[in-house]
Parts: structure tokens; C-alpha cells; sequence
């Protein structure tokens, strides 16, 4: 896995999708699936960011290619426990003015995600995420 970590702040997001878009065009995987992926790493970090309180000055991304597919891990150290994957659902049936506010862009990484794995330990929270892209 290819690490790197990345500033607290929302500021990091374009030196994350160029990250995330070398690391692609190393592995020959279309520029198409940054997309998804992009989303997805901009969802979770962005939580880590705002929800992270007392958490380390950085956090650190990591990627993986196995064919055909992609590891996305977080890392937070320091920051509260959250487990994204146990985020109330959202009933996108509903009408808008009668939903509760957030939790969307946590319910498309997990309509987009193929695995959502959380873990925290000795004070390190732990998102990977495991997603099938094309070639």
C-alpha cells in the first residue's frame, strides 16, 4: 500500500486528487473511476476533518491495486471514534424538507463502495474502503 499524509484541512482536497490520480494512472486504470473515488475520499476525509476534534495535524491516505480493485484506507489518529459504516440510513424516498439534515454523502459511499471496513485502536481510526474499477 502507497501512503501519504495530508494536512487537516479541507485545503488538502486538491493535493488528494492528484494523489489519487497519479496513483491511477500508474496502475493504467482509467481516468473515469477517479470520479468515484474522488467522491468517496473527499466524503470520508472531509468528516475526519470537521468531525476529527483533537485529532493528529494530519491524517494519511493510502492506495492499493489488486485487480480489478482499488483500497482506499483513512487513517486518524488521535480524533473520536466514527464509524461510518453505522451512520443512519438515509430514505432518499422521502421528500427533502422531510429528511433529517447530513448523511448523504456518507450514503453514497456506501451505495458506491463494493466493502466498508472501520476498525479503532489505541487511538487510530481505520477506514478502508474496497471498491471494483475498470482498466
Amino acid at each position: 500500500m502507497v501512503e501519504r499524509r495530508f494536512p487537516r484541512t479541507s485545503a488538502s482536497l486538491e493535493a488528494i486528487y492528484a494523489y489519487v490520480r497519479e496513483f491511477l494512472a500508474s496502475h493504467g486504470i482509467q481516468e473515469e473511476a477517479a470520479f468515484d473515488v474522488d467522491l468517496i475520499v473527499e466524503e470520508l476525509f472531509t468528516n475526519m476533518v470537521k468531525y476529527g476534534v483533537g485529532g493528529q495535524p494530519e491524517i494519511t491516505i493510502g492506495l492499493e491495486w489488486k485487480a480489478p480493485s482499488l483500497t482506499l484506507r483513512l487513517e486518524d489518529f488521535g480524533a473520536p471514534p466514527f464509524d461510518p459504516a453505522q451512520a443512519p440510513a438515509v430514505d432518499v424516498n422521502r421528500p427533502i424538507e422531510e429528511r433529517r439534515a447530513g448523511g448523504l454523502g456518507l450514503h453514497l459511499v456506501r451505495r458506491m463502495a463494493d466493502r466498508l471496513e472501520y476498525a479503532y485502536e489505541d487511538g487510530r481510526s481505520r477506514i478502508t474502503v474496497t471498491k471494483r474499477v475498470g482498466t
